[in-house]
Order: C-alpha cells, then structure tokens, then sequence
C-alpha cells in the first residue's frame, strides 16, 4: 500500500472527465481538515491543520497559495500556532472589505470539549497576521464550515458546542449547533440555537434569497445528512430533518456560485447499518483526559465512529437540498488503484479520503480540496460543464 509519508508531488493531472487534481506541498506526517476559498482575482488560499498527529500539541494551522485555477501552489507556511494546544479545523474568510479572517480551534490534547474558538486578521493577504482573539467564551465551541456575510458587517459563523455528558468522556453524542452572528464584523458575537440539533453539527449554511438559508450537518449518528432551513436571516432555524443521502460522522461541504444557483453537495455518502447509532456506548475511560463530574446515566442513543470514509462523491440539488443527484465520484476504488494505493478491497475499506471543502467561483467552476489519506490534501478543479452548467 503506497503512503506519500508526508511528501506528497505537487503534480497536477487533467483526467478524462476535464477535472484537474494534485497534492498541495506539505512536510507534516498528518494533514486534515483543509478550507479552501478565493482571495480575489482568481487566486486561491487553502488552510489546513498540520502535525504529528490530530489533537497533539505541536499541531499547526499552515496556509497555501495559488496563483490561478490552483495548478501551482506555494510551499506551506505556518500561520497559527498555540503553545501546548492543538490547533484544528480553521475557517478561512475573505470579508466583503477584502480582510482575510482565519478562524480556527485549540484544544487539549484531543479533547474537543476543551476547545476555544481564536479570530486572526490579515490586511496584506495572509503575509502577516494580528494576534489572536478568543470569541465566544466558554470551552468546548468548535467550528469547521464558512462564515456566511449578508452584508459588509453582518456575518454568520456556523460552530457546534461539544458538550461532556455527566461522568463520561467526550464522545460527541451531546453535541448541538449554534449559529454565531456578528454585526460589527468579528469584533462581537451573539449566539443563536439551532433546535433538536443533539448530534448535528458541521452545519453548512448556503444563501438561498433575501432572508433564506438552507443549512446541512453531519450526523453523530452516521445515518444521513440532515438539513433545516431559516427566513429571517438566520436569527430562527426550523428543526432539522434527514435528507436521502447517506452521511457516515464524517464533514460535509456545499457550495453554489450564487443564491440562483444549483447546490453542490461533497460527501462520503456512507452510513452505518442501520440502528447503530441507538442504546449506550461501552466506551471505557482514557486516561488524561478530561471527565465530566456527576454520575453517568445510560444513553438511549450515542456517536458512531468507524464508519468508512470513501468513496468521496459530488452531489447536485436543484430544489434547496430536498432531493440530490449524484455527478462523479472524486475517489473511489478505481481511483486509489489507479494512483497504486491500493492492491485489495482490505486495503481500500480501511483509507480515508474526507473532510472536503469547496469553493465555487464566479464561472461556476467548483473548487474542492479533502484529505488525502491523511498524509497530504488533494486539491480537485471540476469545471461548470462537468457538473451541468
């Protein structure tokens, strides 16, 4: 089985479907959690977290660059470092102002319910950067999907709070979404529940007309991806409700080139079997970690984890995400023995390929990076043609 150890080629390959992939440059042993957005005539930034390995603490947010259409991408560059946390799933945000924001975690060693949330600023690019800012307080807040500007000063921040169950660990099964909104451009955030939300979270959240968002999580369960829906500008949202596409506990990523637009959907379209997800978990206490006080009660339902993470797939909706149609696998079987991944179906079902992030530009060409294996980030251009526009 072929692993890129950390050094992946910057190689970019044109496949028989028009779509343009490669490796971005990295010298870590583990790679997660990419964000890719536009920076502005044509150029493009992508921010991941970088280390050892994810929850450690000499794990890094770098970012990279592309000139244009992201064939050739500059070296990665550390742009957020907390000493003795991790840093995790930032969130890379081009204002209406032309302000770079990068959002992103820090925790302790993997413990998400000892999260904080930090802001960054940048006004050359991301060549430099302000000191950080915690927003929202409390521990435990974490985030993972784009912030959503209605205006030059109002902004929407997605982010779920992962909440330690009374005499357990961290596991996920009480995490719920909030909606963070400012009015003042980052500098103050109030917050906004999103209902019945116990283990949805990664919401993504795509402006559909004035006052109309659609948003679509990842599912604890590992059952499917749930969506909900809001007409006042995101200060309501209606409880969420399953969709037919198959969500495994693992990110999701949506985008559109505009309000009027299709919606494009990328996800490991996986789910455990059914009823997994229903009863306690036998999970045993690690040592060093964290513990809520109080006295354990059974659960009647609980996280899954372990649910395969491929094949990676891109998805097309044209009523607001109640229906989707599938356009391509980005990976799958094929594609993983074609690069000489893998030799075995053992082999395959045991990879990963996740946590995909898009950005679609202004000619609907659709912009998308994922983890590749863990060992590197796979950047994929998939032109308006390829998906129907």
């Amino acid at each position: 089985m072929h692993s890129s150890q950390g050094q992946p080629t910057s190689t970019f390959d044109t496949t028989t479907q028009g779509l343009t992939s490669g490796l971005l440059p990295t010298s870590a042993p583990e790679n997660h959690a990419s964000f890719i957005t536009g920076l502005g005539d044509g150029a493009l930034g992508c921010v991941w977290f970088a280390g050892s390995a994810e929850g450690k603490p000499d794990v890094d947010i770098v970012m990279s660059t592309a000139a244009s259409q992201g064939d050739i991408w500059t070296e990665e560059r550390v742009v957020a470092a907390t000493p003795g946390r991790s840093d995790q799933n930032p969130v890379l945000f081009r204002s209406p102002t032309g302000e770079l924001v990068l959002l992103h975690t820090a925790q302790v060693l993997g413990a998400q319910d000892t999260s904080r949330v930090f802001l960054r600023r940048s006004s050359d690019g991301g060549d430099s950067w302000s000191e950080p800012a915690a927003i929202a307080g409390d521990p435990g807040l974490f985030i993972r999907q784009p912030v959503v500007a209605l205006s030059p000063t109002r902004w929407l921040l997605p982010a779920f709070r992962c909440l330690p169950l009374p005499g357990r660990q961290w596991r996920g099964s009480g995490d719920v979404t909030v909606v963070l909104i400012t009015d003042d451009a980052g500098a103050t955030w109030r917050e906004v529940e999103v209902p019945d939300s116990t283990g949805l979270v990664h919401m993504a959240i795509a402006r559909r007309s004035e006052g109309r968002l659609v948003g679509f999580f990842r599912s604890r369960w590992a059952d499917k991806v749930y969506r909900t829906t809001s007409d006042d500008d995101g200060e309501t949202w209606s409880a969420p409700t399953p969709t037919e596409v198959p969500n495994n506990n693992s990110s999701i990523a949506v985008g559109s080139r505009d309000a009027s637009s299709p919606l494009l959907l990328v996800a490991n379209p996986v789910a455990a079997p059914e009823g997994a997800h229903e009863g306690d978990d036998d999970e045993l206490l690690t040592e060093g970690k964290y513990t809520a006080p109080g006295a354990r009660q059974p659960l009647s339902r609980h996280a899954v984890w372990g649910t395969p993470r491929l094949p990676l797939s891109l998805l097309v909706s044209e009523d607001e995400g109640q229906s989707w149609h599938p356009v391509l696998n980005l990976e799958d079987a094929d594609t993983l023995a074609e690069a000489g991944v893998v030799e075995t179906e053992a082999e395959y079902r045991g990879l990963e390929i996740s946590y995909p992030s898009i950005y679609v530009d202004e000619a609907g060409t659709a912009h998308v990076t994922y983890s590749y294996l863990r060992d590197a980030i796979k950047y994929v251009c998939i032109p308006a043609t390829v998906w129907g526009q």
